[in-house]
């Protein structure tokens, strides 16, 4: 239908509009915690774009039912503004059959949602993971930033470099320092690389012109060695010693898992998904305006409805974790008290018959 596909668009365009603004202001904030890590050591300037393009992913989960719910209130407020939803509403177009055109929207907006939530954001969660892990075992000099001092691997030491090459191969003036039971080594050297030794595939810092200095604890005697060449083994990380958070766990473990905890876990990601639908519904007879009040004279209710809910759901996940209420309970209660208040107001401006009755349409 002709209608159908302008009401679509109105909405689809505002969504967008609305959707690349959240997203705008929450990468500019991710961009900036990711350039902190790399500040810090966690992370290096070569993973960045991809630790981007997963935050951007998984952020686009968040902002999905937001967007939507506010693409459909502003598009159809401007449409009350300008007096087209009267005509529609003239046409025989009743809030029922509006519903019905964006419901289509809704469902392939919620498609997209579970797909990110269900399946793509677990899977980014592990991948962000072992890219730390890669990264924190891949090579102490790999993150070290010259001039300032950068800590060895669990902690045995420190490290300092006051120049580095663009990948940190060749590095000039190091300072190291490390323990090991109750032995003190520190080791100052003009200049360094890294080595990895073929046959082994083992990883050294090669320290050159320097000298190392050892004591044992609650011992006078100490000794100096100036040595041309010394290699600093690197210590591998096991990855599967990576400790996963409970987000990167897959949907299909979830599911067949008793615990609260994971319950929670799946009902969330499945309830990102029927948020969609639900915020459709609330949305239409939320949007419905005079021209006098304007077209955002009910956008501070709608927020407020959105908080409410969200902040129900939050505390429904947290009850379900804690195995207050049962999973059959879980998270589903909320979407049934929103959903009736989202019927309860197309009741109300519609009326029951409107349900049931054939309208014709333009």
């Amino acid at each position: 239908m002709i209608i159908d596909r302008y009401l679509i668009k109105e909405v689809l365009t505002t969504l967008i509009g609305v959707a690349i603004v959240l997203l705008m202001i929450a990468v500019s904030g991710q961009l900036a915690s990711l350039f902190a890590k790399v500040v810090e050591g966690i992370l290096t300037v070569d993973t960045v774009l991809t630790m981007l393009w997963y935050k951007v992913i998984v952020t686009l989960a968040f902002i999905l039912p937001l967007s939507l719910y506010l693409g459909i209130l502003l598009a159809f407020s401007r449409l009350y503004k300008d007096s087209e939803m009267v005509v529609l509403v003239a046409c025989g177009m009743g809030k029922f059959r509006v519903l019905r055109s964006v419901l289509g929207l809704a469902i392939f907006v919620a498609i997209v949602q579970a797909s990110i939530s269900l399946v793509i954001a677990p899977w980014i969660e592990v991948r962000t993971q072992q890219i730390y892990a890669e990264v924190e075992s891949e090579s102490d000099v790999k993150g070290i930033i010259p001039g300032r001092f950068k800590e060895l691997q669990d902690g045995v030491g420190v490290i300092y470099v006051q120049e580095a090459n663009e990948d940190k191969t060749k590095i000039s003036n190091i300072f190291v320092q490390q323990r090991e039971e109750n032995a003190l080594s520190i080791i100052s050297s003009e200049s360094g690389r890294q080595y990895t030794d073929k046959e082994t595939g083992d990883r050294f810092i090669v320290l050159n012109n320097g000298s190392r200095f050892e004591s044992q604890a609650n011992e006078k005697n100490y000794s100096i060695i100036k040595f041309e060449e010394h290699g600093i083994r690197i210590k591998e990380r096991d990855a599967s010693a990576i400790h996963y958070k409970h987000k990167s766990t897959p949907s299909l473990v979830l599911y067949h898992s008793n615990k609260p905890g994971d319950q929670a876990e799946l009902q969330s990601r499945i309830s990102s998904a029927i948020l969609c639908i639900v915020l459709a519904l609330l949305a239409v007879p939320l949007s419905k305006t005079s021209p006098r009040q304007g077209r955002y004279s009910k956008l501070a209710i709608a927020l407020l409805l959105y908080i409410t809910y969200t902040n129900l759901l939050n505390v429904a996940r947290a009850w379900l974790t804690k195995g207050d209420i049962p999973p059959l309970v879980g998270l589903w209660w909320v979407h049934g008290i929103m959903l009736s208040i989202g019927l309860f107001m197309l009741f109300r401006q519609s009326g029951f018959k409107h349900l049931f009755k054939k309208q014709p349409v333009a």
